[in-house]
């Protein structure tokens, strides 16, 4: 009997063996058509991207992280006759915020309250407010170091951007003849308005690549440079302007005037040397 099993187990080895290799063989065929097809799914999706909706995907990238904004431009200068400057724009720094972005993370709005120098209740309803919009001013016009610090405590969704601010170095003296202008930069009284088209430049516009956090971390191109506004030379004299409206001022006081008017002429030209109104 065992004589017989073992010859039994001799003649049934070889086909054991066969069946084993016929097997390996199978599966590793199997496994190399498998990582084939994976192969041809990855080549066919990569010509999908990169050739055939190439425009698509790349459309849709830049209108995550591609946005164009806008150059503030330089009001042009007022100067009287002599060139001395009686109204100049000078930069200032506007920070504004994505309210978004701010109200994800409310354990940072204590701190960025007290750099805008405002109360976290007040701040906090201001972004309520405009939870649906991406861009908020937070505080503008002012000046660059301080804009610095606010920038310094890294709020995600914080950002400043270069706007200018009008100046008038002579004061009241000749404010009723110049005027002024809004928080935008834009006249709304006196030659300021007058001249409105003239003083006003043409804002810039260049495309950047944005971070999450709003910061931009590229310049990709210029799309519009900006163009200063014109200077405006008048006729006025500053130093007589001055003296005109101290004169004035200092009649009306003596006699009880409710009102008053000087204007001084060059006689041999009929420019308008001064103006003042009180």
């Amino acid at each position: 009997l065992r004589e017989r099993l073992r010859r039994r187990s001799e003649r049934r080895g070889p086909v054991s063996r066969g069946r084993a290799q016929f097997n390996l063989r199978g599966r590793l065929m199997l496994v190399t058509g498998a990582l084939g097809v994976c192969a041809l799914a990855l080549v066919a999706r990569a010509i999908d991207v990169q050739l055939v909706r190439s425009d698509f995907y790349q459309k849709q990238g830049d209108e995550r992280f591609l946005r164009e904004v806008a150059i503030s431009t330089s009001r042009g200068m007022i100067t009287d006759r002599n060139g001395e400057p009686l109204a100049v724009s000078t930069p200032v720094e506007s920070i504004s915020g994505n309210p978004k972005e701010l109200l994800e993370v409310p354990e940072l709005l204590p701190k960025l309250a007290v750099a805008l120098g405002t109360d976290v209740d007040t701040l906090t309803r201001k972004l309520n407010e405009r939870a649906g919009k991406e861009f908020v001013y937070l505080k503008r016009r002012i000046n660059p170091a301080e804009a610095r610090r606010i920038l310094a405590l890294d709020v995600p969704g914080v950002s400043s951007q270069r706007e200018y601010r009008r100046f008038y170095p002579q004061g009241e003296a000749i404010a009723h003849v110049l005027g002024f202008t809004d928080i935008d930069d834009r006249g709304q009284e006196g030659l300021e308005l007058a001249f409105e088209d003239q003083l006003r430049g043409t804002p810039g516009m260049k495309r950047v690549i944005r971070d999450r956090r709003g910061r931009i971390v590229e310049e990709v191109d210029l799309v519009r440079p900006a163009e200063p506004g014109k200077n405006i030379t008048l006729t006025i004299d500053r130093r007589i302007q001055f003296l005109a409206y101290r004169e004035l001022k200092r009649a009306m006081l003596d006699t009880g005037a409710t009102s008053g008017s000087v204007v001084v002429l060059d006689v041999a030209s009929g420019e308008v040397l001064a103006m003042a109104n009180l």
